[in-house]
């Protein structure tokens, strides 16, 4: 079973113990991390293996190592320097394993420790490092501003004054091994993640796509009543108005906490880095801190929400996050063993691919080769969304819990690249910008495929890998999953652009 082993946590205050300290006594404020982001997560994976080997790297980031890849997009020859594949590639020749990139926006960090747990249950690995980090540009801060999602005088989480977040960097290492909570290491007890099927930027407003992500946590937790909620928070309106909609329906009265208020968001890394705190703080006698950034104390947005200071709630403790894409990821960290997995029966049921043009790169369909009318926001899409959704078509109409997974090496760079040379003209489309993430074409393919279950994109692992996530979806109960390898820059070729239809046969 899933134990949290090992975690090491790098913030502007310092280590998880100075970080927890410095958010309990209000003495934290988001800011940025130094020096490149590869060599900072090789040492705190290092610090967290203290000496052992991992068989699997995964990282949860967003956007990676944006000051290395915004130059990368415009260097000659091309560079990949910076991006998700390339940080991965360096990650896997440093611990001399495999390594890939867990990319669901901003939570990607509990659905990189989902995607750990189901590895480790289905016994293909015995020790994971799950590392996550982003360093912030230019790119970033300005496409947030631009969807008026900045706050200039401070994050203050669910709170009635919020306004917008605040971005900053953090970096987290954890470790996953099988094994039982008897020496009080807490568990990964539960893990579940959802998508909206709603809207690229904005989250349901009634919280049912968070809902359905923490109902998945709790099932496979043995359906405990959590103690706490470590919140994403972003105080963004839209965000703790879906958050606390969310949390009053699903486990009305429990206490929630959220710490962006100190840390600020850091995008892809947040969750990793609030799981690692949590974990700080399960051993360190569950005590927490409250919610950084909100002076109110009791009911704040129609939920308790814990004041400054340190807490004791009881356990397990669930932590969630959310994204771009209308991507929703909870964990639950507790004393107890997850229920047993089921072992099914599944295989590859149909399978298409999109036709290259002549000069092989991947056309976009439009919306009466698809969907045989007129769709008026069919332009705004990226190639990638436009081959995820026509490919979806092909094989035909999906069930509402179906699975998403998506494999791609180059990911958005088009589409970045595209967005970057806007911005350093002095013309940024914020329409592109929504597009500018690995984990987009899933937010697409759900709002126009139905399909609400859990989504994932794996950056630099091949087509067995985004195979292998499937099977063990289907294990957790998911009715049918789409797999699809997407390329739309120069990787593309008629064979890089393919989806799959996985199904259980064991009926």
């Amino acid at each position: 079973m899933p134990l949290l082993a090992a975690w090491a946590v790098l913030t502007p205050a310092g280590d998880a113990r100075a970080t927890l300290d410095a958010l309990a006594n209000n003495r934290l404020d988001p800011g940025r991390l130094e020096g490149p982001l590869l060599p900072l997560l090789i040492r705190l994976g290092r610090t967290a293996l203290a000496g052992t080997t991992p068989d699997l790297v995964l990282l949860a980031t967003a956007k990676g190592d944006l000051p290395l890849w915004t130059d990368s997009l415009f260097a000659d020859p091309p560079s990949e320097a910076g991006g998700p594949a390339w940080l991965a590639q360096g990650l896997a020749r440093e611990f001399a394993c495999p390594a890939w990139t867990v990319s669901a926006a901003c939570a990607s960090g509990p659905v990189a420790l989902a995607e750990a747990a189901r590895c480790l249950r289905s016994g293909s690995h015995r020790r994971i490092l799950v590392l996550g980090g982003e360093r912030l540009a230019p790119f970033v801060t300005e496409g947030f501003a631009g969807l008026k999602a900045i706050d200039p005088n401070g994050c203050h989480p669910f709170a009635a004054r919020r306004a917008g977040t605040v971005l900053s960097e953090t970096a987290a290492a954890i470790v996953l091994v099988p094994g039982d909570a008897t020496d009080g290491l807490p568990m990964l007890q539960g893990w579940g993640h959802s998508l909206d099927a709603h809207h690229l930027t904005g989250p349901c407003r009634d919280g049912a796509g968070l809902v359905r992500a923490c109902s998945a946590a709790a099932e496979i937790a043995g359906n405990p009543q959590p103690g706490l909620v470590i919140a994403h928070g972003t105080a963004t309106r839209a965000n703790d108005e879906a958050e606390a909609a969310a949390y009053a329906a699903w486990c009305p009265g429990v206490p929630v906490t959220a710490w962006k208020g100190g840390l600020g968001h850091s995008l892809g890394a947040c969750g990793l880095t609030e799981a690692a705190l949590a974990a700080e703080a399960w051993m360190a006698g569950g005590m927490i801190p409250g919610t950084r950034g909100n002076p109110q104390v009791g009911t704040s947005a129609g939920i308790p929400v814990l004041g400054e200071g340190w807490h004791r709630p009881p356990g397990p403790w669930l932590s969630t996050n959310a994204g771009f894409g209308g991507i929703n990821g909870a964990i639950i960290l507790g004393d107890r063993p997850p229920r047993p997995p089921t072992t099914r029966v599944s295989a590859c049921v149909a399978r298409c691919q999109l036709e290259a043009d002549g000069n092989r790169r991947i056309p976009r369909p439009t919306a009466r080769q698809v969907l045989g009318r007129v769709d008026a926001s069919w332009g705004r899409m990226d190639a990638a969304s436009r081959a995820l959704v026509a490919l979806g078509h092909q094989l035909g109409s999906w069930s509402p819990g179906a699975g998403l997974v998506l494999v791609t090496t180059q990911g958005c760079r088009d589409t970045d690249q595209t967005f970057e040379g806007g911005r350093r003209r002095g013309e940024p489309d914020w329409q592109v910008f929504a597009y500018t993430l690995p984990s987009t074409p899933l937010g697409e393919g759900s709002i126009r495929l139905g399909i609400c279950g859990p989504g994932l994109a794996l950056v630099g692992a091949d087509a067995d890998a985004a195979r292998a996530t499937a099977r063990r979806l289907i294990d957790e109960g998911v009715p049918e999953v789409l797999v699809a390898g997407i390329e739309t820059g120069p990787l593309a070729t008629p064979e890089s652009t393919w989806a799959e239809r996985w199904r259980p046969t064991d009926f």
